[in-house]
């Protein structure tokens, strides 16, 4: 019962919780969100191509990776929108959350579902977006020079063996930071229903009115 009461969101406050949340946001919007690496004979250990994505950009051995995809017909985009989307996405969601926290006390909790429940909508959308984008990769190709390839879709999670290549994917710190500040937004807005204090000294209230004319 008292790991319990430590659990409840009142022992910090909503807005705590939510200052937090804030703060992790802005790690998701400047930090790294997902990495993929790619190792071949040809390129092991530290020499091991890597790609990072950031919210507006990516970064790492896009030439190098540019130049290997001609002989497996793979075309890199030169534009990906969804990538400013995100960053758009993720500002939006630093100001509400801003928002929210300076919200009155009276309205807050509510706020804090609507931006619980935007912030997991937007976790399946990057979710989706990420899938969609390495499945057109390896489906939507040129001819190929390196026979036997067959078409392909990276890893979003794990590991997958493409032509010679070892490729590992995965999230990075700001998807993590992300992440947990979507777990810290859901805290504040759910865990404080039910028998908050109001209630509970609405019904103590209730009790000693009770007991006061009662017969004796």
């Amino acid at each position: 019962m008292t790991s319990l009461r430590r659990l409840h969101p009142g022992r910090w406050g909503n807005r705590t919780l939510l200052a937090a949340a804030a703060g992790l946001l802005v790690v998701a919007l400047r930090g790294p969100l997902w990495y993929t690496r790619m190792e071949s004979p040809q390129y092991r250990g530290d020499e091991a191509l890597r790609v990072v994505i950031f919210a507006g950009h990516i970064d790492g051995d896009l030439r190098e990776i540019g130049t290997l995809n001609k002989y497996i017909g793979v075309r890199m985009p030169e534009h990906f929108p969804e990538l400013r989307a995100t960053s758009w996405v993720l500002g939006f969601l630093l100001v509400l959350a801003l928002v929210v926290l300076a919200s009155p006390s009276a309205v807050r909790q509510k706020a804090a579902v609507a931006l619980f429940a935007l912030m997991l909508l937007a976790l399946a959308g990057g979710g989706v977006l990420l899938q969609n984008r390495l499945h057109q990769l390896g489906h939507e190709r040129d001819h190929s020079i390196m026979v036997g390839v067959s078409d392909f879709s990276p890893p979003v999670f794990g590991t997958a063996k493409i032509a010679n290549f070892t490729v590992r994917a995965g999230l990075e710190y700001g998807a993590w930071a992300f992440l947990a500040a979507s777990l810290l937004t859901g805290w504040a807005a759910f865990a404080g229903k039910g028998n908050s204090p109001s209630r509970l000294q609405k019904e103590k209230a209730k009790t000693c009115c009770a007991e006061l004319v009662s017969p004796r």
